[in-house]
C-alpha cells in the first residue's frame, strides 16, 4: 500500500526523541541540552510534530511548557516504543545452550567425522540437550549451502578447499594441521625398520586417496613435482576405508596421522614416516560472514574450534 509523505509510518525517529526529552523536561532549552542540539533545531522539529499530530502537543504555560491531554496519552506509550527500540539495536540476542532448540550443522571430511567428532560431540550434545546436531561429509556445493544458512559450518582440508571451490569472500579459521603417515598391516616387513626407504616406497603396491573431482592425491602430486611415480593399485575417495584394507592386506597408504593412530592403538597398523616430503593435511573451518556475529553460531564454531585443536600431529614427536 502506498504511504503518503505525511504518513504516520514515515516519522523521524528523531522527532520521537526530541518529544521524549520534551516530555520529560518541559522545557526547548533543557531538551536541546539533554539530546545534545540546538534550542533552534527542538523547536524546528516541535513545529513539525505539530503539523503531523494536528495538535499543539506542548504548550508554554508561564516560563515552563505542558503537555496538551494527546501528549500526555502519548507519553508512556513513546517511551516504552522507544525503550524497546534501543534495546532491540543495543542488546544481543541472548544464546543458552541449555535452552536451546536450535538446529546446528556441520559438514566435515570422514576422518574427522569418523576418528574426531565421536570423542568430542558428546560432550556438546550434553551441554545444549534440546538443540538437534546434523554431521554430514564434506561434499559440494558447499558455497552454496553456506551462503543460504543450510549449512553453519565446512570443516576441509588444504587440499580439498580448490576442488569445492569455496570462496575467499567466507569467513575461515585454521584448527590444526596433521602430518601425512605411511601405514601398513602390522609386521608389513616393509616397515619392520620403523622407516621405508625410497626405492621401496615407490614399488610397494598403494591405495591412493582421493577426493571426488580431484586429479591427483596430494602424495602423488608431491611425487610428480619430483618426477617420480608410485605403483597404484586401489584408488578410494576414504581414509578410513583405507585403513581397513591396509589391515587385510599388503597394500600400504599415506593417511592423516589421527587414523594412523587409532589403527596403531588397536594393534592392527603399523605407521613409519613417508620417504617423501608432504605439507601436513591443514583442516580450514569455513561459515557466511552473514552468521559471524550469530551468538548461537558463535558458540557452535568457538565450541568446535577448541574441541579439535589438539588435533595437531605436525612433529614426529606426537
Amino acid at each position: 500500500m502506498h504511504m503518503s509523505a505525511d504518513s504516520p509510518t514515515d516519522i523521524d525517529l528523531r522527532l520521537l526523541r526530541v518529544l521524549d526529552a520534551l516530555l520529560e523536561t518541559n522545557s526547548v532549552k533543557q531538551a536541546a541540552a539533554l539530546l545534545d542540539v540546538t534550542p533552534s533545531a527542538v523547536s524546528h522539529s516541535l513545529a513539525e510534530l505539530r503539523q503531523r499530530t494536528s495538535d499543539p502537543l506542548l504548550v508554554r504555560n508561564g516560563p515552563r511548557l505542558r503537555p496538551t491531554p494527546r501528549a500526555e496519552a502519548m507519553r508512556p506509550l513513546l517511551r516504552a516504543g522507544l525503550t524497546d527500540l534501543y534495546r532491540l539495536i543495543a542488546d544481543p540476542v541472548e544464546f543458552t545452550p541449555a535452552t536451546s532448540t536450535r538446529r546446528f550443522s556441520l559438514a566435515a571430511p570422514e576422518h574427522i567425522v569418523v576418528g574426531q567428532l565421536p570423542d568430542v560431540l558428546p560432550d556438546l550434545i550434553a551441554e545444549a540437550p534440546k538443540a538437534r546436531f546434523e554431521i554430514s561429509s564434506v561434499l559440494a556445493p558447499l558455497p552454496e549451502l553456506l551462503d543460504s544458512g543450510s549449512l553453519d559450518l565446512a570443516l576441509t582440508t588444504l587440499y580439498a578447499d580448490e576442488t569445492l571451490k569455496l570462496e575467499s569472500a567466507m569467513m575461515r579459521s585454521q584448527l590444526f594441521a596433521e602430518r601425512f603417515v605411511c601405514i601398513g598391516r602390522r609386521g608389513h616387513p616393509l616397515l619392520a625398520r620403523g622407516c621405508i626407504e625410497l626405492a621401496a616406497f615407490l614399488g610397494a603396491p598403494q591405495i591412493s586417496i582421493r577426493m571426488p573431482g580431484a586429479r591427483t592425491s596430494p602424495t602423488d602430486t608431491a611425487l610428480e613435482n619430483e618426477g617420480l611415480a608410485r605403483h597404484v593399485a586401489l584408488t578410494l575417495g576414504s581414509a578410513h576405508a583405507a585403513a581397513q584394507y591396509v589391515g587385510n592386506s599388503d597394500l600400504l597408504a599415506m593417511v592423516p596421522y589421527s587414523v594412523a593412530a587409532r589403527g596403531e592403538a588397536l594393534g592392527r597398523l603399523t605407521c613409519v614416516a613417508p620417504p617423501i616430503k608432504l605439507p601436513p593435511v591443514t583442516g580450514m573451518l569455513w561459515w557466511s560472514n552473514r552468521l559471524h556475529s550469530d551468538p548461537a553460531h558463535r558458540w557452535w564454531r568457538e565450541k568446535l574450534g577448541r574441541l579439535l585443536q589438539p588435533i595437531n600431529y605436525g612433529d614426529r614427536s606426537n
